[in-house]
């Protein structure tokens, strides 16, 4: 496992990627200085330890062979679950912000000594497993059952997030997998009839969740869904957006921070340090400030689609791309959220927001896909047989 020299190709270690994370996180930083409140006062130093450990331990996660991580997909199955499962129904441990419980913690008065988002925990495991199944199924991916049996494995964690309640985390979760899963290899005779059924039936749950004798969402997420659809009728809902937009604005195009004020009317904004930071960074850093941003996460997804693409073998390829469309799909749902194009809903911009659950496990998938990208391909054995020219009985 540390024969690194060996192993692994260093000349192709991607140290970028790493450069962009660390610019990200310091840029958000710079602008979590400016807009937190006083009684937040320790965030900044929280980011900054959780940047330096985070760049650690990507690098340390990526000296373990994928291979090896794999091993454990079913541990980790029952250890997310377990813990999902306490999130949502064992209160000793719940942490609640903001009406729902997504924390879990070890309770020392206001204070917990360790707390975690199991959520974002959840996002990089249920790939490792979704592609560990894959992987070990591969000569059968031809076989509805497969398919079948993802589903059924992948609902029960999956259930148990949309449940806390977390819409957004479930949607990101959903796109992920569902990614993986076309770039599996799965045969078009299973999918195209899936995807014939589920567009309708996506569109009939569109309708049914507008409606007022639903019971799929909360009222607070239906609320936000018909605010963005009848803005005129759900002024209530939209002031934090609209705030957003407004801040967004007055950036212009150089931001404030060089070139103007140097204060940020985001700091008004609640949970700007987190589901709102793009707001306070693009008024201090301008359009062009807010597109350098957007390029940065998005070239990061795109390193991880290459990575895929040279991966040395069908794991590899499954799990960078799982990973690099999680970043690429959080950060579309967290800027469509601000620019108030999607419903306002919780999740936190890659890299960006404040949030140490977020960063470490970001910054685990990160560690993943760098192993990937550094591990040669292995070179077939001579005396290896290849039973696939083997011919089969009656084909002689």
């Amino acid at each position: 496992m540390f024969k690194i020299w060996e192993r692994y190709d260093l000349k192709k270690y991607r140290w970028l990627i790493l450069l962009l994370i660390a610019v990200l996180c310091t840029a958000g930083i710079y602008v979590l200085g400016i807009v937190q409140g006083e009684e937040e006062i320790d965030m900044v130093p929280r980011q900054i330890k959780g940047l330096i450990g985070g760049v650690f331990l990507a690098m340390f996660v990526s000296l373990f062979d994928y291979h090896f991580v794999c091993k454990f997909a079913g541990l980790m199955y029952i250890v997310n679950f377990a813990l999902l499962f306490v999130v949502k129904y064992v209160d000793y441990f719940n942490i609640m912000r903001g009406g729902v419980n997504r924390w879990i913690g070890i309770p020392n008065g206001e204070h917990p000594i360790v707390e975690l988002q199991v959520s974002e925990l959840t996002k990089v495991i249920l790939v490792i497993c979704l592609a560990t199944l894959f992987d070990r199924l591969m000569d059968r991916m031809k076989q509805g059952w497969v398919l079948l049996l993802a589903v059924i494995m992948l609902a029960l964690p999956v259930g148990l997030v949309f449940l806390q309640p977390d819409l957004s985390t479930t949607i990101v979760i959903c796109v992920s997998l569902v990614v993986v899963i076309f770039a599996s290899g799965i045969t078009y005779k299973i999918l195209l009839p899936i995807v014939a059924v589920a567009v309708p039936v996506a569109c009939g749950l569109f309708w049914y969740v507008q409606q007022d004798f639903q019971v799929l969402l909360s009222e607070t997420q239906q609320d936000r869904i018909l605010s963005v659809l009848h803005p005129e009728n759900h002024a209530d809902t939209l002031w934090q957006q609209e705030y957003s937009i407004s801040a967004i604005a007055s950036g212009g195009l150089t931001g404030k921070v060089f070139f103007g004020e140097g204060t940020l009317g985001a700091k008004n904004i609640p949970v700007i340090e987190s589901d709102f930071i793009f707001a306070g960074m693009a008024e201090a850093f301008g359009f062009l400030g807010s597109c350098g941003i957007i390029l940065a996460i998005f070239f990061i997804s795109f390193q991880c689609f290459l990575i895929a693409k040279n991966a040395p073998d069908y794991l590899g390829r499954l799990l960078a791309i799982g990973i690099g469309t999680t970043y690429i799909f959080q950060a579309f749902v967290n800027i469509g959220v601000v620019t108030m194009l999607l419903p306002n809903t919780g999740i936190p911009l890659p890299f960006v927001s404040y949030g140490l659950s977020s960063l470490m496990c970001n910054m685990i998938g990160i560690g993943i896909v760098l192993n990937i990208g550094i591990s040669k391909k292995k070179e077939k054995n001579p005396m290896d047989i290849d039973f696939s020219m083997i011919p089969k009985k009656g084909e002689l």
